[in-house]
């Protein structure tokens, strides 16, 4: 991404390394990392990784919470021409066993508190414990010693990444790009940091409080920046007021939340106290954030935040914060040659009219030993997909979202889509957080109804006062029949709403 001579070899860290040598790389905690020390990890790992027999295109799954170690395996990865998967620690036993399988990985990285989930027949693969030492496993530190005993990783195509879905409707799957040139994944990453305005020469740094597993963070906090020079702060896990005292601590120029992320920093008790003035370009994405919320951040930031959707199978839309205060709501102005809104026939739909949301397809992609699953995401030409996003856009071209089409509530025939309930949910003043969900019901089929997290008191008057705002913000069709009270609710943490299992929980108590 800098010279370009050694990029198509994921070698861009080398060239970094030589420019900055003493810039911070990662910061994680009290730990410091300089683009020297990240560098030379990096080599280590991957000749060790060479040396332990992976060939090119075999692939190396990491399960491991946000640190360093995450963000050297990722890069040491690239180099060795490996593919990189990631999995999502959140996942139960038998989901990374499956994973870990589908993938057919020959190592495994993990961090040493996942020890237990992993599988216990180790199938001739090559473990290596992060953290604490774990019997029958490679520690991290003498991977590294033995790269260094091993010399100096050989020239390889640039690796790769394979990210899999959460599996909140069934098993995760590997979502696998086309295959592209070292030249095209280099010139994306130069394009991205020159939108991003990040210059190493200033002591530029990211925040990544989000987990690196996504797709999105990986790339935006990892890739990327370390590839021009700048530095990384790393968060292991999302605190709020934490993430405002590493803002004013190191300066920080850039970051990357989710929207559950401004819902929890706007709650900060005196979080003006907060010296946030050294932002100059925060980014936001993987999942639906408030009119509301994003006003109030605009309010606090300034006209700095800018907020990209897509998928883990390929780009969408941004949308520039001038843009956005013109279109509140708006994910951004679509290309028409490449989104279209379509009815449940396929039919293309004109301005304003809500359907389902389709890409076509930049470079491909197909799920991982799933030739079914791919076959139903593509339509009939194979170069157009959806997974499963509803919208409409306006005369203007701007893209507005209004739900997944996956979540559809049928209500004696009527089609309810949650989002927008949820954002009334947001703004009423009784709730800390609150979803709508379906359950079933024997006249109806389904009734729309919400679980919802109280500011003060979780009482019929409550209740009443939520349904009868809900009532007066998005009508009678949407308003929730039921409340229900809950202490959280379940959403991982990047911030995504898993709905199906308030469904399963609330369909046997409703």
């Amino acid at each position: 991404m800098n010279d370009g001579n050694l990029a198509p070899f994921g070698r861009e860290l080398s060239i970094v390394a030589e420019k900055y040598p003493n810039h911070p790389a990662v910061i994680y905690g009290d730990e410091q990392l300089t683009f020297t020390d990240f560098e030379r990890a990096c080599e280590q790992l991957a000749s060790s990784l060479v040396a332990a027999g992976l060939n090119e295109g075999d692939v190396v799954a990491l399960l491991c919470t946000n640190r360093p170690e995450w963000l050297i395996t990722y890069q040491a990865a690239l180099r060795a021409g490996l593919v990189f998967v990631p999995i999502n620690w959140h996942l139960e036993a038998d989901d990374i066993d499956y994973v870990i399988n589908d993938c057919k990985a020959r190592a495994v990285l993990f961090e040493d508190q996942f020890a237990r989930l992993l599988p216990a027949k180790r199938n001739d693969r090559l473990f290596i414990a992060i953290g604490d030492s774990v019997q029958g496993s490679l520690h991290w530190n003498e991977a590294l010693q033995q790269g260094r005993q091993a010399g100096e990783s050989p020239i390889r195509n640039r690796g790769t990444q394979m990210i899999y879905t959460s599996g909140t409707t069934g098993r995760p799957k590997g979502v696998k790009p086309a295959q592209t040139s070292s030249e095209t994944t280099s010139a994306v990453g130069a394009a991205m940091v020159g939108m991003f305005g990040m210059d190493p020469a200033r002591g530029d740094k990211i925040l990544c409080p989000a987990p690196l597993y996504h797709s999105g963070p990986s790339r935006i906090c990892c890739e990327w920046p370390l590839g021009a020079g700048v530095g990384v702060v790393l968060m292991p896990k999302f605190d709020a007021e934490q993430a405002l005292q590493l803002i004013e601590r190191y300066e920080i120029s850039h970051a990357f939340f989710v929207p559950t992320m401004f819902q929890r920093m706007l709650k900060v008790e005196q979080r003006e106290k907060y010296d946030v003035s050294s932002l100059r370009f925060v980014l936001h994405g993987a999942g639906p954030c408030t009119v509301a919320a994003k006003q109030q951040m605009f309010a606090w930031f300034g006209p700095i935040i800018h907020e990209m959707y897509a998928a883990s199978e390929g780009p969408g839309t941004w949308i520039t914060p001038e843009e956005w205060l013109a279109h509140p709501g708006s994910v951004g102005k679509i290309d028409p040659s490449r989104i279209e809104i379509r009815d449940d026939n396929r039919t293309a739909l004109g301005p304003d009219e809500e359907g389902v949301v389709w890409f076509r397809s930049v470079s491909g992609f197909e799920y991982h030993d799933d030739p079914e699953k791919t076959a139903a995401t593509y339509d009939e030409t194979k170069e157009w997909y959806t997974v499963g996003d509803r919208g409409r856009i306006d005369s203007e071209g701007y893209l507005f979202l209004t739900g997944r089409t996956s979540e559809c509530i049928v209500s004696g025939g009527v089609n309810l889509y949650p989002a927008r309930v949820d954002e009334a949910l947001a703004l009423c003043p009784d709730i800390v957080d609150g979803a709508a969900f379906g359950i079933a019901d024997e006249d109806l089929g389904e009734i729309l109804v919400a679980a919802v997290i109280a500011k003060n008191h979780a009482d019929q008057a409550t209740a009443e006062r939520i349904t009868d705002f809900c009532r007066t913000n998005v009508g009678s069709q949407l308003t929730p029949r039921k409340i229900f009270f809950v202490d959280e609710l379940p959403r991982s943490d990047a911030g995504k709403l898993y709905r199906k299992r308030l469904s399963q929980q609330f369909s046997v108590i409703g």
